[in-house]
């Protein structure tokens, strides 16, 4: 693939976080709605703090590992540890969907079953999130890892969004590093069982909403946490030996929007971008 004239000079092709066109860049800030209409052009800041946080942890990705609708994250940070990939989903939509069972009522799925669980960008379209947590915790084997992230703010599916895969999602929560806790010692869960990672601060947090990619912040402002203003997140959970909890109540939510939801764009791919 021929290369563009910003890759063939060393460097060049960070020209967006020079100095002085990311000063000039935020005069842009004064606007109504995201950069590119909030099409990807970029890997962007939450994906990018998640991606460290896997990374740091990619040991855990093991044995029999379970994902969230595709296996493309266990196979990248898992590799040749992977005795299993499986992805659970409400369809199978895809061959790597092994698990079909919508997580917050998946009785269903024997108990004891992974050593690793990740489970991601799902808790906040998760209405009953108590008993998905309960669940993700349970169908892991003692000592399994469950690895998940919970996100603080984001763009807001006001329609829902259809994305194939069995029934429309809706966004029900945005998350605290307090609610987290709480979530998780609502389940039995010490502080020996679990590790919270806090990721972001103001301007990374302007920066996913408004969405400039990672690429266009530097790696000092990538990596100052404010605990006031969270972006991400992330979680390690380890299954106790003798993990014992009450199955929670589940709940429904009592409405939903009387409009047709939206769908993911087939151009583009992600769910901010263009609907169709």
């Amino acid at each position: 693939m021929a290369l563009s004239f910003w890759q063939r000079i060393p460097g060049l092709e960070r020209w967006r976080s020079w100095p002085l066109i990311r000063h000039w860049r935020t005069l842009q800030f004064r606007r109504l709605r995201p950069f590119a209409e909030g099409r990807s052009t970029g890997k962007s800041v939450i994906r990018t703090y998640w991606e460290n946080f896997l990374e740091a942890h990619k040991s855990d990705i093991r044995g029999r590992a379970l994902e969230v609708g595709e296996t493309a994250t266990i196979r990248r940070f898992g590799g040749d540890a992977l005795t299993s990939a499986e992805a659970i989903d409400l369809t199978a939509h895809s061959p790597d969907v092994k698990v079909i069972a919508d997580l917050s009522r998946a009785d269903g799925v024997p108990s004891d079953s992974y050593d690793c669980f990740v489970n991601q960008f799902t808790t906040a379209v998760i209405y009953d999130i108590e008993a998905a947590l309960y669940h993700a915790v349970r169908i892991l084997k003692p000592g399994g890892v469950l690895l998940i992230n919970f996100w603080c703010v984001d763009f807001y599916l006001h329609r829902g969004l259809d994305m194939g895969t069995g029934a429309p999602l809706y966004m029900y929560w945005w998350f605290t590093p307090i609610q987290v806790q709480n979530l998780l010692r609502g389940l039995g869960l010490g502080d020996n069982d679990f590790s919270v990672t806090i990721y972001g601060n103001l301007l990374t947090r302007m920066a996913f909403l408004l969405n400039l990619p990672a690429r266009e912040l530097t790696r000092q402002e990538m990596d100052f946490v404010d605990p006031g203003q969270p972006l991400l997140i992330c979680v390690r959970v380890v299954k106790p030996l003798h993990w014992q909890a009450e199955k929670p109540s589940y709940r429904l939510p009592v409405w939903t929007p009387p409009v047709a939801p939206a769908r993911l764009s087939d151009k583009t791919g992600h769910y901010g971008d263009e609907y169709v």
